[in-house]
């Protein structure tokens, strides 16, 4: 039998300890699972959950019966609040406890699983299934049912509060109604309902100021509810007037109204709109000065409300975001007892951990300054790469240690944000499994679960596989990368010989399980984030081997065939996203067509790179880019002026950095480069600007190089060349390319053909 490590850290939270408790002998089972007379329909699911399951460990039958008709003589399983079990657990008060306390007790020949709330008892049934028996559900669909005709637990009980309320761990198969409460999570988007123990949810959600008092409805009355900017009231990307007390009494007739259809839902959010634009009226700006921060008169406002629904639901939650503008904590007023600040990882380096990582040390001193005034926070943490699901995204050494702080620092709420919108990407399995487990007890080794999930689901592949996980947190480390949620490549962590050693690390898993046709199938599916790296890096591959002779590069497998391969597989499985809010609907089909112009552009460079060593240029065609919100901010079009027969294509109705190139390990850090780019623009005028261009630096916070193209230096069909002065080039830089906003009679695109970075010193 593989080795099962959760056991003995789970039950940190038992109680007592006691003898063997026998449930079968030999298949013969001689307990019934009792349920309370009318008990409610997730009683009667845990009860369910705890026969199907001990009847496939033992191969004997575990009978479900109601309290009033328990057979006389046979020892119970009790589940809920029967009868019997009032007296058991007399000295425990699960509602001073707090939410979701699971309870397990041994009495004799009997057992009893209790709880808090809705979930308690059911919570308890499976903790008893995992760290008791040694069921292990993988996936939604996968699980490991151990076999044991004689069935022998220890008798120990077991008592324990979560400490975080609102679990949520989001990924596609956490969020299933019925894996969700195996994983005990609870999350706002969790998909269980009540009959499996309901969820927690958030009314609102977030960003609800327009969502509760929507302009269309009152604006016209009652102009003075909205911001005032530059003495005008105006609704248009604005915020409330959060010193106006006819609009706070409007704003809590409408919140009870929307508790009163949901009173399940513990909390609301009272929340700022996701844009900036907040009031300046003389009332709030008094506010903000007094309190020395834009959240003064977000927290004051909050806190009124909060008073107001705290008078019909003592018990309910009121949250809001301490986001953008109102990040900083006030220096006077304190949230109420009953009021979450919710906060937002989003600028984190996630190669680092929160507490000791130094390029978080901002975010953490948010953390620390809202914890030592508010009881209460909700930590909205990003543990995903949005830019694309399927790269590698080497975080794992901040999961746990993340989580720890969140709660050391009154964290009632945690929303790990993964990869909800894919069924595939960097081994999403493991971490929706690892995350679920830490978030119900953030006390649990890591490492231990994660060797466990390794080794249980890949079986013999499980040790290459977290060797291969090591090896890939140990690039990202010592590249000293800032490791963001938004990452196109991995071109800033990954360097060329390391790429090569991930591969033959994989290999090594893949040869473990080569004889097993499950095990290497799910082994298969988590090399395809490392496919995708060397479907990106083929092109510079190929410029190295061609253009320097060099042998030490990477063996890939044929890049058109494994581009082929990558898209059936993804498509086969049933992608769904691949990145966030885009599907993956072309993406590799598009992905082989720029590879292979990409490819072919590297054998055939243009005039102005030939004769230059290749460590001397870097050369970009469409194929590179980092494209945002591809088919609507930017797309690949077929255009025969460019040198690639491809350009990015950008229309001028948006003045987003839509097309970006990202500075990766092929450049010589430190040293002077020039960067050479061709553009054109479709125009019906001279007149005016048509596009931006840019070089970020991510470090200064800055453009180092920055330039307006008139619409009358680029219009027209023929591509027209600019090119930079010399700058230094540092790894945190990257390449963009901005539309101007214009009438699109007048300019209705702006084009990229290509890119040349060269080396001048």
């Amino acid at each position: 039998m593989r080795k099962l490590v959760m056991a003995g850290i789970l039950l940190a939270g038992v109680a007592g300890y006691g003898a063997g408790f026998r449930l079968s002998e030999n298949g013969r089972v001689e307990h019934v699972i009792v349920v309370p007379d009318y008990a409610a329909p997730v009683i009667r699911n845990a009860a369910k959950e705890l026969s199907d399951h001990l009847s496939q460990v033992t191969g004997g039958t575990f009978e479900i019966v109601e309290e009033g008709k328990r057979p006389a003589g046979r020892p119970g399983l009790y589940v809920g609040n029967c009868v019997a079990s009032k007296d058991v657990f007399k000295d425990v008060s699960f509602s001073e406890l707090g939410f979701d306390t699971t309870a397990i007790r041994f009495v004799g020949r009997d057992m009893f699983f209790n709880g808090q709330g809705t979930r308690g008892a059911l919570y308890a049934v499976y903790v008893f299934l995992e760290d008791y028996v040694g069921v292990r559900w993988w996936t939604q669909t996968e699980s490991f049912i151990p076999k044991k005709p004689t069935l022998d637990v220890e008798a120990k009980d077991y008592l324990y509060t979560p400490k975080i309320r609102s679990r949520e761990t989001f990924y596609t198969g956490a969020l299933d109604g019925r894996f969700a409460p195996r994983l005990r999570a609870n999350g706002h988007f969790a998909r269980i309902s009540p009959e499996w123990g309901g969820h927690m949810s958030i009314i609102g959600w977030c960003h609800t100021f327009y969502q509760f008092l929507p302009p269309a409805k009152y604006f016209d009355a009652h102009p003075e509810w909205y911001s005032e900017i530059g003495g005008v009231r105006s609704h248009n990307h604005r915020q409330l007037c959060l010193t106006n007390e006819e609009m706070r009494k409007e704003f809590v007739k409408v919140c009870l109204e929307r508790i009163g259809k949901n009173p399940s839902a513990g909390m609301i959010s009272i929340s700022q709109n996701d844009w900036h634009g907040r009031c300046e009226c003389k009332a709030c700006l008094a506010v903000e000065a007094e309190e020395e921060s834009q959240s003064g008169p977000l927290i004051r406002f909050v806190n009124a409300v909060a008073a107001e629904i705290g008078k019909e639901y003592p018990d309910f939650l009121i949250e809001t975001l301490a986001y953008q503008y109102t990040r900083k904590a006030p220096k006077k007023v304190r949230p109420a007892k009953n009021v979450v600040i919710r906060l937002c990882s989003i600028e984190m380096n996630f190669a680092q951990p929160l507490e000791t990582g130094p390029a978080n040390a901002s975010f953490k001193k948010d953390i620390e300054d809202w914890s030592a005034i508010s009881p209460n926070l909700y930590i909205w943490n990003y543990i995903t790469n949005f830019s694309n699901y399927m790269l590698p995204q080497p975080n794992w050494r901040g999961l746990a240690p993340d989580i720890r702080f969140f709660v050391k620092h009154n964290a009632v709420g945690i929303f790990e944000q993964g990869d909800a919108g894919s069924t595939l990407g960097d081994f999403v399995r493991a971490r929706q499994w690892l995350v679920a487990h830490l978030l119900w007890n953030p006390d649990l080794d890591e490492r231990a679960l994660l060797k466990e999930f390794l080794d249980g689901y890949y079986g013999a592949a499980g040790p290459h596989l977290l060797a291969y996980i090591d090896f890939l947190c140990d690039c990202v480390e010592k590249s000293g990368y800032n490791l963001r949620c938004y990452n196109t490549s991995t071109d800033g962590w990954l360097t060329h010989p390391q790429l090569n050693e991930a591969l033959a690390l994989y290999k090594k898993a893949e040869q473990a399980v080569a004889g097993d046709a499950v095990l290497a199938a799910r082994v298969r599916r988590e090399r395809l984030p490392l496919d995708l790296v060397c479907l990106q890096e083929a092109p510079m591959l190929t410029k190295w081997k061609i253009h320097a002779g060099k042998s030490d590069v990477p063996l890939l497998p044929e890049p058109e065939a494994l581009a082929d391969e990558f898209d059936k597989l993804c498509t086969e499985l049933g992608i769904g996203q691949i990145r966030e809010g885009l599907a993956y609907g072309d993406y590799g089909k598009n992905l082989k067509k720029n590879l292979v112009g990409s490819i072919e552009s590297v054998k055939n460079p243009p005039e102005w790179c030939k004769g230059l060593a290749p460590d001397r240029w870097v050369f970009f065609t469409p194929g590179y880019f980092s494209l945002h919100r591809p088919g609507s901010w930017v797309s690949i079009v077929e255009d025969a002026e460019a040198y690639s027969g491809t350009a990015a294509r950008m229309p001028n109705d948006t003045n987003q950095w839509a097309t970006q190139i990202p500075f990766g390990g092929y450049y010589g850090f430190g040293k002077k480069w020039k960067a050479v780019y061709r553009v054109r623009c479709d125009a019906e005028t001279d007149d005016g600007d048509a596009m931006n261009f840019g070089i970020w630096c991510n470090a200064l916070g800055r453009n180092l190089v920055q330039r307006r193209l008139k619409a009358s230096e680029i219009r027209g069909k023929k591509y027209v060349t600019f090119e930079t002065e010399p700058f230094e080039l540092q790894r945190d830089q990257y390449i963009w390319f901005a539309p101007v906003i214009r009438k699109l009679d007048e300019v209705s695109a702006v084009y990229v053909d290509c890119v040349t970075m060269l080396l001048v010193d």
